[in-house]
């Protein structure tokens, strides 16, 4: 028998309970990435409720795991059960974030963590003795991406970007006064929903996605869905061999770009941002900081670490820590942007830098 008592009832130190409660993190991940995998909210959403048998069917599983699975999901908040009719269904997070046909479903990333960064979390301590990442083996291949197409490693991360990148562009969009700018380069722009929603916002704004090429292709395929391909282009490229980025540009946003990378390599890409501003230009980034006093704030330090297994040399920078690498970069009046209380851990808030110095805007 284990204790699975809530971290939160005792900040005292005499029970073990918040430890417990920390160990029980691997269940819940594999109860919702199970749950989705099993398209368990998209029948609920189909079908309104679902009792235990009903599930059975549904799902193709025995009734005992079936009952089991929506007992699990209920105390995890993903589920609602109405005891009068003991039927099932989805509770208002789980329609909005966990049913496929929605526009802020989270299964790509789901999916990403279960196939990638779970294995991957697995051998954290030979990560943290062998200062390497677990997820691929730099000894096969120079980076992460340099991979058969066959492989679907590319389109893996791409949906679990664009899963994440609605939320998270809703967040930056709200946090700065957008409007004056006009022409808009997002650097490792992904699925481009901060330019989409950009666009949306300033009719006479212009934007170029900048990643790699076969990001780029399937980013080119949403634009032309959304009706947007003749504002918003893609610019396929190398952010670490490329010369230069393409230039002409009064914005260049990095939203959860730098983390992948060490100072060194930051700050050369910050030079090559630099040099596609306009004079008077700004630079946005926006990213998980970690504090300047390197004690937290949670969800940035696991990600920080989530860099260890994952990429070579990245890391989840303090604010101090991206404010000395812009100034060497060459910009100035770098401003802490906060962001929403509430808003998804995937950013904390933004950096504002402009290229040079001038009363105003940034």
């Amino acid at each position: 028998m284990r204790h699975t008592g809530n971290s939160q009832t005792d900040s005292s130190g005499n029970t073990p309970a918040a430890l417990l409660d920390l160990l029980d993190g691997f269940r819940r991940t594999k109860v919702l990435a199970t749950a989705v995998r099993l398209r368990l909210f998209d029948h609920l959403a189909d079908l309104g409720a679902l009792s235990t048998a009903e599930a059975t069917t549904v799902l193709g599983l025995a009734e005992r795991p079936t009952h089991m699975l929506l007992t699990a999901c209920c105390a995890l908040g993903l589920l609602d059960r109405d005891p009068a009719t003991e039927r099932y269904r989805n509770s208002a997070q789980a329609q909005r974030f966990l049913v496929s046909t929605g526009r802020h479903y989270l299964g790509g990333f789901i999916q990403l963590v279960e196939e990638q960064q779970y294995p991957g979390w697995e051998d954290l301590l030979t990560a943290l003795r062998e200062n390497r990442p677990t997820v691929w083996d730099p000894a096969s291949r120079p980076t992460k991406f340099a991979v058969d197409d066959a492989t679907g490693e590319v389109q893996l991360f791409w949906n679990a970007m664009a899963s994440l990148s609605s939320s998270l562009a809703d967040v930056v969009v709200h946090a700065y006064d957008f409007s004056p700018f006009r022409r808009l380069l997002d650097v490792g722009g992904g699925p481009g929903e901060l330019g989409i929603r950009l666009c949306q916002l300033n009719p006479r704004m212009r934007a170029t996605i900048y990643d790699l090429p076969a990001v780029c292709e399937l980013t080119a395929l949403r634009l032309k869905d959304r009706g947007l391909d003749d504002r918003l282009r893609t610019f396929g490229g190398d952010l670490l061999t490329d010369d230069e980025l393409p230039h002409g540009h009064d914005l260049v946003t990095l939203t959860n770009v730098l983390h992948m990378w060490d100072e060194r390599t930051n700050e050369t890409i910050l030079r090559k941002c630099h040099a596609a501003l306009d004079d008077e230009g700004v630079l946005v980034i926006a990213e998980a900081f970690v504090d300047d006093g390197g004690t937290g704030p949670q969800a940035a330090a696991l990600m920080s670490l989530n860099m260890l297994v994952d990429t070579v040399g990245g890391a989840n920078h303090s604010r101090a820590a991206y404010e000395s690498m812009l100034a060497r970069a060459g910009f100035s009046t770098v401003r802490r942007v906060p962001v929403a209380a509430d808003a998804p851990t995937g950013v904390n808030g933004l950096l504002v830098a402009r290229k040079s110095e001038r009363p105003g805007h940034a």
